[in-house]
């Protein structure tokens, strides 16, 4: 009897010790899963940053004219005395037209 009953205890301390070992060991592996990932955190971060500077650094005029001469796209620019300013609205213009369309 004696010995059943150490045996059963026994059995019950390997069964628990073994799961605390194995509970111990998931948590130092999600410890090791969080740092891993605040460290990705962070080397995503100065990315977005350096990305966004790009970014902001090729929507300056001065860098877009550069591009656009680099591309020979021969532009011409305009004068302003040969762009036309229109001040009448366009509504007075075709009242004849109330909601036919005339090809």
């Amino acid at each position: 009897m004696k010995i059943c009953r150490y045996g059963c205890i026994l059995i019950v301390l390997l069964v628990m010790a073994i799961f605390t070992m194995s509970e111990g060991s998931r948590i130092i592996k999600i410890g090791y899963d969080v740092t891993k990932m605040e460290n990705d955190l962070a080397r995503l971060s100065e990315e977005n940053k350096t990305l966004r500077f790009k970014s902001d650094k090729l929507k300056w005029p001065e860098i877009i004219s550069l591009k656009v001469k680099d591309m020979n796209l021969n532009l011409i620019i305009q004068e302003e005395e040969s762009i036309a300013v229109v001040k009448k609205s366009h509504k007075s213009l075709n009242k004849k037209l109330l909601g036919k369309i005339e090809a």
